[in-house]
């Protein structure tokens, strides 16, 4: 029987990394890895893992991050000393987070001039090292504006790292068009930019699926290679990236595209709500949901969840794990968190009474599947369940708030806190007399923000 696990995780408050909650007692500080919400707030607290920098007019800049075993929601702060949340365009946001490094973006909006100023900082975890480092990721000399959805990040070994992004361009080469790849490359020793034109490593028929490419994540694939996804096609791979001439290659997936359809002005059923990627020391992982029709995410609707793998130097995809909800067991203790679930004619507690939406894959060598569901599709609260697929359980579950909709995945599994735990002792002791003075802090200081 699966331990019950219920992470005490509430996402409206700010919580330090001893309150979190898990199957058994860990010694380490922080847990191994973490489902980190995508989207920061705003806030002023610190901790042990705060890291400080500054943008390149000088402003100060300063990220913790608020950390609660899986499958509970751990989320990021930003703070800015002089600037209240009116002064940012949005949430602050993770671009993508590998190994010991998170690559986020802060944007400022400054109305008088009718402008918003982008910036995109580096996070390393730096262990034994030292404390937290931040690093203000410069703009490569020659381009205009560098969207944060090009930009891949690669560890390097240590604390050092690569980001790269390609910029494609759909050129006449004498009487045919094609695609030309230039890649830029930074590098964390030299903090300078570097330009190589990619060589194609594209078939006709992958060349013309990059046609209508639109990239929603990316992962490192082993120490040479950055993918970005495009969830509802496949990857395209920058291959061999510290060579003078890098090959693009393209992997498409193994199941069909999904069908986009609008719902409340919201693309609600995206490919994000049927597929996911991620990548562990090179072996690629993918997962594809299916369900009993067509009209999906609606409460009762069986669904089934099948995960592929492969090398980049397979020659296609193997099938891995093929789970139906049907079949999951969920622990009978559960019931008094969820008891909505309960079926009175099976007397057992099933999962597909829960409105399915979003499927995320572990970025460790394990089967778990965390899949984001709902009681019904107007709550504002969900439930983040984790199931492994190779026995067939429940893992643990745990609430997150999410609003009526939820369009887009709302979060990044990330494996840099294992790093922290190289801290000193001395740090983590001012990290848990920080925690407890913010808590105390809290109500005669701050407001936390909502949803």
């Amino acid at each position: 029987m699966a331990w019950i696990t219920i992470a005490s995780f509430n996402p409206s408050s700010l919580t330090g990394p001893y309150i979190a909650g898990g199957a058994s007692p860990r010694s380490s500080a922080y847990p191994d890895w973490v489902l980190l919400r995508k989207t920061a707030r705003i806030s002023a607290f610190r901790n042990a893992t705060t890291a400080e920098g500054r943008t390149a007019e000088g402003r100060a800049v300063e990220v913790s991050f608020w950390l609660v075993d899986p499958p509970g929601v751990s989320y990021f702060s930003v703070h800015c000393p002089g600037l209240q949340e009116d002064d940012f365009s949005g949430e602050p946001q993770v671009v993508c987070a590998e190994a010991a490094f998170v690559l986020f973006r802060v944007r400022f909006s400054f109305r008088s001039e009718r402008r918003i100023s982008t910036h995109h900082f580096v996070y390393t975890a730096r262990g034994a090292a030292g404390p937290p480092s931040l690093q203000l990721l410069p703009e490569p000399p020659g381009v205009e504006a560098v969207k944060s959805h090009q930009l891949g990040l690669l560890p390097c070994g240590g604390e050092r790292y690569a980001v790269a992004f390609l910029d494609r361009n759909w050129t006449a080469r004498g009487d045919a068009w094609q695609w030309q790849f230039d890649a830029y490359v930074f590098s964390s020793e030299t903090c300078s930019w570097s330009k190589k034109e990619a060589s194609m490593g594209l078939s006709e028929s992958d060349a013309a699926l990059l046609r209508p490419y639109a990239t929603s994540k990316q992962i490192a694939v082993g120490a040479s290679a950055l993918g970005w996804v495009d969830i509802s096609r496949g990857i395209t791979l920058l291959c061999n990236l510290f060579d003078e001439c890098p090959v693009v290659k393209y992997i498409p997936f193994p199941a069909p595209g999904v069908c986009i359809t609008p719902y409340y002005r919201l693309t609600r059923h995206s490919a994000q709500c049927f597929h996911d990627v991620a990548c562990y020391d090179g072996l690629i992982k993918f997962v594809e949901i299916g369900f009993d029709g067509p009209d999906c995410m609606i409460k009762g609707k069986g669904w089934r969840a099948t995960t592929w793998i492969r090398n980049i130097s397979w020659g296609g995809w193997r099938k891995h794990t093929r789970v139906d909800v049907a079949n999951i067991s969920v622990d009978p203790r559960y019931s008094a968190l969820l008891p909505e679930l309960w079926n009175h004619e099976t007397h057992k507690l099933e999962l597909k009474k829960l409105v399915f939406l979003l499927p995320t894959l572990s970025v460790r060598n394990d089967d778990l599947l965390h899949i984001m569901a709902k009681v019904g599709g107007e709550h504002d609260k969900a439930w983040v369940i984790a199931v492994d697929m190779k026995s067939t359980v429940v893992e643990g579950l745990a609430p997150v708030s999410t609003g009526r909709y939820c369009p887009s995945t709302m979060f990044s599994p990330c494996a840099f806190p294992s790093y922290l735990n190289n801290m000193t002792q001395e740090t983590s002791l001012k990290n848990h007399s920080l925690v407890v003075m913010e808590e105390s802090w809290k109500k005669r200081k701050f407001k936390p923000r909502t949803g």
